[in-house]
């Protein structure tokens, strides 16, 4: 697949990085590493993802050959090895929701779901109250499908509304700050959570603590909803994680075969029922949900690759310190003066004006005073403009450079 990152805020250069060493310090960091290493006159490019400090994905690139993934683990450990030039790249939380949205192959997929070992999950049971710090944060959206309303408000008394597939909505504070907690039901035993905590997500075990708490506020409110399973099978085709019961991937595939045999379900369902997931834009259409037009999603991808102000104000410092290191220890120049300005026109640009006045030998000082400048002196100009190009050229971005010398 055709891969164009989208750009983060570059924060560093590391020469010869430590990797294991750099991810460590990167605590609630969200972004990526661009590893590079020159191989064999090719360059070896390796990526990985941040989310909030943890490592959540891989691209390897090589030769023309691109790697996603977990199977591009193996080949970033070995560049690790050989402590490449590391580039770290700051992304906002919208970024990387977009990028893993656009390219999801880059992204480890959780393979097993950690599963409750006891068949009956009791919220109010004594569990170990691991701390917040400890529970598994997600930094996604949750989209969970309405239901008929039931019984609005039901408070202590909700219980009594949980014969077959229900949905549980509830509501209250959790250290004095406002959570939602999601409890799906079947046949009064509870196989699905999840909870809203800020911007981020709680599922499983780790949502029943929150959910646990949200019970205690004297003021909760618990909303009652009807259920079925088809909306159950949409909750875990997207997020699995919210399984608590370990019979429930085994009772949906059940359901889909028509056999029923051994389960506490009583009403009859037909086989083949229900079909295979719905899409993403069945799934949006389905619950109302409207699908976002051409012209909104070429905003968004826009507003994704454009660079922010902050962004092209650190590229520009980045360049008249490498430029200033040059110029200063250049032995045919007495002083000079820089003026850089970087920006984005569907490309990144830069316009470097450079003023010289020169050092009093080999004639390069009469250059500008009327008088026909010599091949040495051009020499000169041309080679000092070709060493600030290639600085432009070196940065990580591709920059479009405008240089102009003036010798004074």
């Amino acid at each position: 697949m055709a891969v164009q990152i989208i750009e983060g805020n570059l924060v560093k250069i590391v020469e010869e990085g430590d990797v294991d060493k750099i991810i460590k310090e990167l605590q609630n960091f969200n972004g990526y590493l661009r590893m590079s290493l020159k191989k064999d006159g090719y360059f070896e490019e390796g990526y990985i993802f941040l989310s909030k400090g943890s490592i959540i994905g891989y691209w390897y690139s090589y030769r023309g050959e691109d790697i996603f993934g977990s199977r591009a683990i193996d080949y970033i450990e070995n560049m690790k090895n050989s402590r490449p030039i590391v580039e770290i790249y700051e992304y906002t939380d919208e970024k990387l929701r977009i990028m893993m949205d656009l390219f999801k192959e880059m992204f480890i997929k959780k393979e097993t779901i950690d599963k409750v070992e006891s068949e009956n999950v009791e919220l109010t049971s004594d569990d170990i109250d691991p701390t917040l710090e400890s529970l598994k944060y997600y930094n996604i959206t949750l989209t969970i499908p309405e239901g008929k309303p039931l019984k609005m408000d039901a408070g202590e008394n909700y219980k009594e509304y949980l014969k077959d597939y229900r949905l549980l909505e509830i509501f209250g504070k959790e250290e004095g700050v406002f959570r939602r907690g999601y409890l799906v039901y079947h046949d009064k035993e509870p196989i699905l959570s999840a909870c809203e905590y800020g911007d981020k997500v709680l599922f499983n075990k780790d949502a029943c603590i929150i959910i646990k708490k949200l019970l205690k506020d004297p003021n909760v409110v618990i909303d009652v909803y009807e259920y079925d399973i088809e909306k159950v099978k949409i909750l875990i085709e997207y997020y699995p994680q919210m399984i608590l019961k370990k019979e429930v991937e085994s009772l949906i595939d059940d359901v889909e075969k028509g056999d029923l045999q051994g389960r506490k379900q009583e009403k009859k369902i037909k086989e083949n029922e229900y079909t295979k997931p719905l899409s993403r834009e069945e799934l949006l259409k389905k619950f109302n949900i409207p699908l976002p037009d051409e012209e909104i999603i070429d905003d968004i991808v826009k507003e994704a690759f454009t660079p922010s102000r902050e962004e092209l104000e650190n590229i520009k410092n980045e360049l008249i310190e490498k430029i200033n290191d040059y110029l200063k220890t250049h032995k045919d120049i007495k002083s000079y003066e820089i003026y850089l300005d970087v920006y984005y026109e569907d490309e990144y640009k830069c316009k470097c004006n450079i003023k010289l006045k020169p050092k009093r030998f080999f004639g390069f000082d009469i250059i500008y005073r009327g008088r026909s400048k010599s091949s040495k002196d051009d020499k000169i100009i041309q080679n000092i403009k070709r060493n600030i190009m290639d600085i432009i050229s070196d940065y990580p971005l591709n920059i479009d450079p405008i240089i102009n010398i003036e010798v004074n």
